[in-house]
């Protein structure tokens, strides 16, 4: 989320840059004793966009996009939210616009085979068109974006934020952020009267990352932008669409419909986030996008106390890189997930090897 106008034009012609400079990326040791990670991150492949492992422009109309937040459906399939999608739609051209943007699409995945990159089966949207979910208002906002995703209740749930403007790298500007479900598979979304504007302790969960534990949904939040911290808040999975039964992580103790209450969980600044629970090292994971790069930390509970982390992928190693989101069917000693890279703009998975400390 660090691109906007600019780069959306000229998405395409740095594409093939984009290839040369992640193409045959190695994994590269730390200098520093590893606490669970043996390596940093390397790339498997490259999901979307020209030369893929998924042909998107021809099955869903995707030449660009960013994000890949992902969550197991319940049903055999990982559902996979992108943000701000490119394709080419000649009325474009009328607004003195080369690319058509609409603000978020879904792609299925039921490969469970990981090693050569995350293929995808199904999609959102009329055949041949992923479409968008969700539309934005444009009087008050540019953009709707996904921030993460659960199935409860038998439907399915995306955290999605409103924004309102873009600001320097690593900064923007949300309105609100608001829980959406779908009933029919991730086919069909509706908004739920389950909305945080942009204040009070609602600052604190502008975005969202989701771990279900048992019958408990828990809400990892951030600011607007990469520079905050990260609260919690927890809520039982049937209650999840009503706001006030939620309970937010404050000095140790929980306290009810009270987001003012939250207290840091982990340390700013902190940007996209993703959390899991991880069976090689017994321990919940989470992987966060700091100015540094992607940091993992671990933790023996999902309120923590959690490590301070450790850099798995440096800033621009692959270059311009950012929201790295678990893969649910990560197994072993081996972590997958997905990764933008804004030069192209594109989606990629990426491998991390893993080792017990």
């Amino acid at each position: 989320m660090t691109r906007r106008t600019a780069r959306w034009r000229t998405a395409l012609a740095v594409s093939a840059l984009a290839t040369t400079l992640t193409a045959g990326l190695a994994a590269t040791p730390h200098a520093d004793a590893y606490p669970v990670a043996a390596a940093n991150g390397s790339i498997v492949a490259r999901l979307t966009g020209p030369g893929s492992i998924n042909d998107t422009i021809g099955r869903y109309n995707i030449v660009g996009t960013d994000l890949g937040v992902m969550w197991d459906n319940g049903r055999g399939e990982i559902m996979t939210a992108f943000g701000d999608t490119q394709s080419f739609n000649g009325w474009s051209l009328l607004y003195g616009q080369l690319w058509y943007w609409r603000s978020n699409v879904l792609l299925r995945s039921t490969d469970r085979y990981l090693a050569d990159g995350m293929t995808f089966t199904g999609h959102a949207g009329r055949p041949g068109h992923a479409k968008r979910l969700l539309k934005p208002d444009l009087r008050r906002e540019i953009t709707i974006i996904p921030t993460a995703g659960v199935a409860a209740n038998g439907k399915q749930y995306m955290n999605v934020m409103s924004v309102k403007h873009w600001g320097q790298p690593g900064i923007w500007y949300t309105n609100w952020s608001g829980l959406v479900s779908s009933t029919d598979n991730g086919q069909n979304w509706k908004a739920l009267n389950a909305f945080r504007p942009n204040g009070g302790g609602n600052h604190k969960f502008q975005m969202s990352a989701y771990l279900k534990v048992g019958d408990t949904v828990y809400t990892y939040g951030t600011p607007d932008g990469r520079w905050g911290a990260v609260y919690l808040a927890r809520v039982n999975a049937k209650d999840i669409e009503h706001l006030g039964k939620y309970e937010y992580f404050s000095w140790g103790r929980w306290a009810r419909n009270n987001p003012d209450a939250a207290t840091p969980i982990m340390s700013a600044p902190s940007g996209e986030l993703s959390v899991a629970w991880n069976d090689y090292l017994g321990k919940y994971i989470s992987l966060a996008q700091k100015d540094t790069g992607v940091v993992l930390r671990t933790a023996d509970n999902p309120w923590g106390p959690w490590t301070s982390g450790e850099l798995v992928v440096p800033a621009n190693n692959p270059y311009s890189g950012y929201a790295p989101y678990i893969h649910p069917w990560s197994k072993g000693n081996t972590l997958y997930f997905t990764y933008s890279i804004s030069a192209g703009y594109q989606v990629y998975l990426m491998r991390l090897p893993l080792r017990r400390s």
